[in-house]
């Protein structure tokens, strides 16, 4: 990804918008207009899961796609280490979509559903692939553009941005992993005494 200094987002998103009526806001710096089979490839899989996808997961908010693209988002915000296991092995995907499924905001469904897509939209115009396929190194170069430009609220992947962080964190570390392994917090213990300081003796004047 190659990024032209200064940046004028929101110029850039205007022309962005005059070549492809079917992307909203896909774009953050000035690259080349998306081709239509990349377009098509971007949207496809998210804004138009199969029937039988939709069938066996109609008691998710996310399809199966939706799923997994969030699995890696959240992954790329909190990752696996030494020390701990990431995002995607404390289930923070799953914490997300059960979240949406009880939530009775119509607006927040939006933002994440188009969100989401906008993600996918934005990893085939760098990269020529979706966020799932890309390099890490990719995912990390993409999501970077969107924190650098966090406080451009009046955009929708920016606003999709802040809550993915936010709920991404929420999510794990309320998990068993972020509590108990990334924290090492060890939960109530009973005390046989009470220590106390070592007297000094009186303070020196």
């Amino acid at each position: 990804m190659s990024a032209k200094d200064p940046i004028d987002l929101r110029q850039d998103r205007r022309e962005w918008l005059k070549t492809s009526a079917t992307v909203l806001g896909a774009s953050l710096l000035p690259m080349p207009p998306l081709t239509a089979e990349a377009s098509q490839a971007a949207t496809t899989s998210l804004s138009h899961p199969a029937k039988t996808s939709e069938a066996k997961s109609n008691a998710r908010f996310f399809s199966p796609a939706q799923h997994a693209l969030v699995e890696e988002l959240s992954e790329t915000i909190i990752p696996a280490d030494s020390h701990s296991g990431g995002a995607k092995a404390a289930k923070v995907a799953d914490y997300i979509d059960q979240v949406l499924r009880e939530s009775f905001d119509d607006n927040q469904k939006a933002l994440w559903r188009e969100g989401l897509r906008l993600i996918d939209v934005m990893s085939q115009h760098y990269h020529g692939k979706s966020f799932v396929n890309a390099t890490p190194e990719d995912r990390i170069a993409l999501l970077t553009v969107l924190s650098d430009h966090v406080q451009m609220t009046d955009l929708p992947e920016v606003r999709f941005f802040v809550e993915l962080k936010r709920m991404t964190v929420t999510g794990y570390y309320t998990s068993k992993i972020g509590i108990h392994d990334e924290l090492e917090y060890k939960g109530n213990r009973i005390l046989k005494e009470y220590v106390g300081c070592d007297d000094q003796g009186p303070a020196s004047s």
